[in-house]
């Protein structure tokens, strides 16, 4: 395989950047969003937000399993990472709503656009960190550009950390009326964008290694086991 480039390096840490706003976005920010802002009751978040891990354990190596078997000329790679961040940059907005519902409707779309969300943050985070073994054959240039999308996941989780707030006051004051419901929404539409846009960028400027067949095979069973 021919050596990676500059630009090779930059592309692929890119494509982690926006992923990460998002989720340090919700990992930080959303709780208080739904006790704060939707007036959500604190112990039913925590309980949907223990069983949503739960599942999500069970969900990543079943993603791991689909990735493994998907074979076409796109690459299964991008393939999932490209269908992954659609669907999850839409769930990812859409939490940040309430449509208008209120009470138990309300309680029952949070629970399902939380757990939609982790699902989806899965079909897209798997195959980019799966497709790294697939840029290089050389063990140092794979443990060099492996530490360029880390740069920018803390680059994210800074930005968040820092101006998450700041961002959201103030496009309540753009947006809104006071209640910070449009200032969540509209960095959450904004993050979202950014979040397609970096993704594409790596899709398209770095290259996968199709393979017709994988040298081995994981098998249902064998996630069971794991499991």
């Amino acid at each position: 395989m021919a050596p990676l480039t500059a630009k090779h390096y930059f592309v692929y840490g890119m494509g982690n950047f926006a992923s990460q706003l998002s989720w340090t976005m919700v990992s930080t920010y959303l709780s208080i969003f739904y006790t704060d802002v939707f007036g959500l009751g604190t112990g039913a978040v925590a309980l949907l937000m223990l069983i949503a891990k739960v599942w999500d354990g069970i969900n990543d190596p079943m993603m791991g399993l689909v990735v493994d078997n998907t074979h076409n000329r796109f690459g299964k790679f991008r393939t999932w990472l490209l269908v992954g961040t659609l669907l999850n940059a839409v769930v990812f907005f859409a939490m940040f709503n309430t449509f208008g519902l209120h009470g138990k409707a309300l309680y029952i779309y949070v629970s399902i656009a939380y757990i939609l969300y982790g699902m989806t943050y899965t079909i897209m985070d798997v195959p980019y960190w799966s497709w790294l073994p697939n840029l290089t054959n050389d063990p140092h240039e794979r443990e060099s550009v492996s530490v360029i999308p880390r740069f920018f996941a803390s680059l994210a989780g800074f930005s968040i950390g820092v101006f998450g707030l700041s961002m959201i006051n103030g496009m309540d004051k753009i947006f809104g009326n006071g209640d910070r419901t449009a200032g969540f929404r509209m960095v959450a539409l904004v993050i979202s964008i950014l979040f397609v846009f970096t993704i594409s960028v790596t899709i398209v400027n770095v290259k996968e290694k199709v393979t017709e067949k994988a040298a081995e095979h994981t098998s249902f069973k064998q996630i069971i086991n794991i499991l």
